[in-house]
């Protein structure tokens, strides 16, 4: 797997890297993402790209920008199981 950093125009570092899902996955996943997705991630931020661009890790940086621009953000994570707050 590759691991790409650049650095968009406002200057947050982003990483990118290519996610190919398991066959087990495979019932879980939209049709349009089992061949897999790029994951952007910034500090606070994640989005998902499908498909796969195939030259992606060998893009210039604004490139990626770019594909990242055009990807899908994705919610952030909730607990499955979230506790109450104490009193």
């Amino acid at each position: 797997m590759t691991v790409r950093s650049f650095r968009d125009p406002e200057g947050r570092e982003w990483s990118v890297w290519d996610v190919v899902p398991s066959r087990k996955s495979d019932l879980f996943l939209p049709a349009t993402m089992a061949d897999g997705w790029l994951c952007f991630e910034a500090a606070h931020e994640k989005r998902r790209l499908h498909p796969v661009r195939v030259d992606w890790d060998a893009l210039e940086d604004a490139e990626l920008w770019s594909l990242c621009l055009s990807a899908d953000p994705v919610p952030p994570r909730t607990p499955r199981h979230s506790e109450p707050d104490p009193p």
